[in-house]
């Protein structure tokens, strides 16, 4: 036996060293969450989806019944959630939530917490084998271990309850058993013999992977499906019409559960929570240009904004990663001199135009919009840009790789492996110190907010009424699901619902400390301070705890 494992890896050293690589990731990927003993996520988004995943594995369902909405006009609610008729339900893409919630109701609730860094490791290796079918297997290898360390790809691993790890994962073992089937979608320049037996099996698995990864950002359906047509296109004549049949119809079938959840939570099997608020349906007015406008609202919902596509891409393209943004540049150039020169392999040119066409409908897609995920308003890690962008980050790879090949191929000897060295710890500092040590959202500073989470969730749980509800700025990461939760303070109807909330259950404000002129001014403008007041209870740092209470 361990001559033949020995046997193995001496035949195939690269897969042996990628291997080792993906198992070292995995724990590295899954220690950040599992460094925790009690659970306050860093965002709404990881508090949602590990709220609703948990609740589906234990009781099956997807909803919670909160009677007072009812009175408190629906806005008892954290962010990333919404409500529908009384019932909490998510506020985001269903697909994550359900994948999540069914693997924990069969392997066990800690599982949940470590599948992105598993789907993350086997997404590497299928990668690897794509890149090796396209470029080459020096090319791939280099490539796999590159998306290791990236720090979009590293960063959203560890924290594994953002779909956008889980939605590439799946896209790329949906392209990896195209490619396993010998079709040509993959960019094989002809059809393989194993092919002609019509492997339905591996088209049956890639539609259930491409299927699945619509249900966790079915928002990317416009250029995923348009790459996927595209190929069906170019390669129609080597096409096999029913493997692409069976790729249409499992897609489908393992799309199609959504459409049931959707009817249950929102009324309606098309629409979902992010567009619960614009009337149903997308649609036009019919007339004159009203179609056209309508169709450029939801391909660019964001609309065109020139300045912040060239400033989000300056800023989470270049800036960010630098490193790999200075071999790209370089290789990109070459490409296109050899693309125009018609140097380049038809699977490496149908390559390198999906990468182009893919990337730019990105950068103007969700670089139109301005987003600050952070209260400082920096650039940072955790932006939302960085893990809208990762398919990019991850089609770059094989031409940065190819750059970086290039390069250590001018030196010869034990220069040249001294140079590979420099390079490879250079990058994995660069990106362990971007994940790690960024100022605003790295996993260091991360860990430290959820640790005071964590902190001021027991003292404050110690402090008020089981059954009492929080009114929050940004905290209901904080307190939820412990106690239900209202936000924001400053909103006129929120004032406007603290009267009458006050006196059915204990209701409390949560936030920056607000000064007597603050409080003057709520008294004055908002509140009737005969029938209500606003009793300090306690000092959390620059932040503190309030009462509501009722005088009448």
């Amino acid at each position: 036996m361990y001559s033949t494992i020995k046997k193995w890896v001496r035949e195939n050293r690269e897969t042996a060293i990628l291997i080792g690589a993906i198992i070292v990731a995995f724990f590295v990927y899954s220690s950040f969450y599992s460094s925790f003993s009690s659970l306050k996520f860093n965002s709404p988004d990881e508090t949602a989806n590990y709220f609703f995943a948990k609740m589906y594995a234990q009781d099956g369902v997807l909803r919670v019944f909160e009677p007072l909405n009812f009175i408190a006009e629906n806005r008892i609610q954290p962010r990333s959630m919404a409500v529908v008729n009384g019932y909490l339900v998510p506020g985001s893409f269903l697909g994550l939530i359900l994948v999540y919630g069914w693997l924990a109701k069969i392997f066990g609730l800690k599982l949940l917490l470590c599948l992105t860094p598993v789907f993350a490791g086997f997404a590497v290796f299928c990668f690897y084998e794509i890149i090796k079918k396209i470029f080459s297997s020096q090319i791939a290898f280099w490539s796999a271990l590159l998306l290791l360390i990236h720090p979009s790809f590293w960063y959203y691993s560890a924290r594994g309850l953002f779909p956008n790890v889980l939605f590439v994962s799946f896209l790329i073992f949906s392209f990896y058993f195209m490619v396993r089937a010998g079709s040509s979608l993959p960019l094989a320049s002809k059809i393989p013999e194993k092919s002609k037996s019509k492997n339905y099996m591996d088209f049956i698995l890639a539609g259930l992977f491409f299927g699945l990864a619509m249900t966790v950002r079915l928002s990317e359906i416009i250029w995923v499906g348009a790459v996927i047509f595209a190929l069906f296109f170019v390669y129609r004549k080597k096409l096999q019409w029913d493997q692409v049949g069976i790729f249409i119809i499992f897609a489908i079938i393992t799309f199609s559960p959504i459409f049931a959840y959707n009817q249950i939570f929102y009324g309606n099997s098309l629409m979902t929570a992010y567009n619960l608020n614009d009337g149903g349906a997308a649609g036009g007015s019919g007339q004159g240009v009203g179609w056209f406008v309508s169709f450029a609202r939801y391909v660019f919902p964001f609309g065109l904004h020139f300045k912040n596509i060239l400033k989000n891409f300056s800023n989470y393209f270049v800036g960010m990663f630098w490193w790999l943004a200075i071999p790209l540049a370089v290789s990109f150039s070459i490409f296109i001199r050899d693309f125009i020169g018609g140097k380049l392999e038809k699977k490496i040119k149908l390559y390198f135009i999906f990468y182009g066409a893919v990337s730019l409908f990105l950068f103007v897609y969700y670089g139109s919009w301005l987003i600050y995920d952070n209260p400082a308003k920096e650039v940072s890690v955790g932006t939302s840009y960085v893990r809208y962008w990762l398919p990019i980050y991850i089609l770059s790879l094989p031409l940065v790789s190819w750059g970086l090949i290039k390069f250590v191929g001018f030196w010869r000897g034990w220069q040249k492996k001294i140079v590979a060295v420099m390079l490879g710890l250079s990058f994995f500092s660069l990106s362990a110190g971007l994940v790690f040590f960024d100022k605003n959202d790295g996993l260091v500073m991360a860990g430290a907010n959820m640790r005071e989470y964590s902190r001021i969730a027991e003292a404050v749980n110690r402090t008020i009424e089981p059954d009492a509800i929080i009114v929050v700025d940004r905290a209901d990461k904080i307190f939820f699901p412990e106690h239900q939760v209202i936000q924001p303070l400053r909103d006129d109807q929120i004032y406007k619902l603290i009267p009458k909330l006050s006196g059915k259950m204990p209701l409390y404000y949560y936030g920056v400390t607000l000064p007597e002129k603050d409080i003057e001014y709520l008294y004055a403008r908002k509140f009737n301070p005969k029938e209500i007041e606003i009793r300090k209870i306690g000092d959390f740092g620059v932040e503190s705890l309030y009462k509501f209470v009722p005088l009448k």
